[in-house]
């Protein structure tokens, strides 16, 4: 047996390939049921159904920071991976470190199977059903933790990054990517008599929390330290039907990758805010 696999809690691998099973959905059952509408569609090109939804260059670049830290031979967990699509070159660029991704949804992860087939098939890549706020995993299991507009649909968000800096190695890092509060864009909104919105239930098919001060301050407070907060996705609006550069190796979503970052015009008009934290080496709190 893969030796990476003593970091599962009590899970068992499901006749699909697929380890664990969620049989209690919570508070999140409605977005349960929304993403399950989703994920039963049957897609012929997942990347550019990708791209209406995020900008593919924008988080490739965010990716390949990101495992520019984790050490060689080191695992990381996608919390809420979806299909993941953020892993698909992670063979060729770091063959040497192994990924587990957990959603939600089953039949996302069997889309995933289509995604990063050569990555399963290789035992580099494990497909977990599972939910943010219970883990199945042991304490410091991981070198790293990616998450991308997930913990922004949990209603409980202290208790998922709870869970988070429990499974998360000291020195490890977390990066969590999630929906900006972004004034400029909630002026646009307000002009064209569109509802910008922060928090809540949006039309009775999910919740939805813009990162706002609470999170960064719970963050902050769990992991005892100070998040790196960036700014990505300036250009990329979906919501406004302008999901323009969202393609792969799209020349606008390349000029995106490069406006990331901390100033006063990515707050005020990306859509995207990440918060990238470090767990202290010495670090016993959470």
């Amino acid at each position: 047996m893969n030796s990476r696999l003593s970091v599962f809690e009590g899970v068992v691998q499901q006749e699909d390939g697929i380890w664990g099973i969620v049989d209690n959905y919570g508070d999140q059952a409605l977005e349960k049921s929304l993403r399950e509408e989703v994920a039963a569609k049957d897609y012929e090109d997942y990347l550019e159904e990708i791209s209406r939804h995020h900008s593919i260059s924008v988080m490739d670049n965010e990716v390949k920071k990101f495992i520019s830290e984790i050490p060689h031979g080191g695992t990381i967990l996608d919390i809420g991976g979806c299909w993941g699509w953020h892993w698909r070159f992670l063979a060729d660029r770091r063959p040497d470190l192994t990924i587990f991704i957990v959603d939600l949804i089953r039949q996302n992860l069997v889309h995933a199977k289509s995604v990063l087939k050569q990555l399963i098939e290789s035992e580099r890549c494990f497909l977990v059903h599972g939910n943010a706020i219970s883990l199945k995993f042991k304490g410091e299991s991981f070198d790293g933790i990616w998450s991308v507009q997930t913990t922004q649909h949990i209603p409980d968000y202290d208790l998922a990054i709870r869970e988070i800096f429990r499974v998360l190695k000291p020195g490890g890092i977390f990066c969590d990517y999630n929906l900006n509060i972004a004034q400029g864009t909630k002026a646009v909104y307000k002009l064209m008599g569109k509802n910008y919105h922060e928090y809540g239930v949006v039309d009775g098919k999910f919740f939805l929390r813009r990162v706002n001060q609470d999170t960064l301050k719970s963050v902050d407070s769990i992991f005892n330290g100070k998040a790196l907060v960036t700014y990505s996705e300036v250009l990329f609006s979906p919501e406004l039907k302008l999901p323009l550069g969202g393609r792969f190796k799209s020349l606008l979503g390349r000029v995106d990758a490069k406006l990331t970052g901390s100033g006063n015009l990515q707050r005020l008009f990306a859509r995207q805010c990440g918060i990238c934290i470090k767990k202290s080496n010495d670090s016993n709190h959470g």
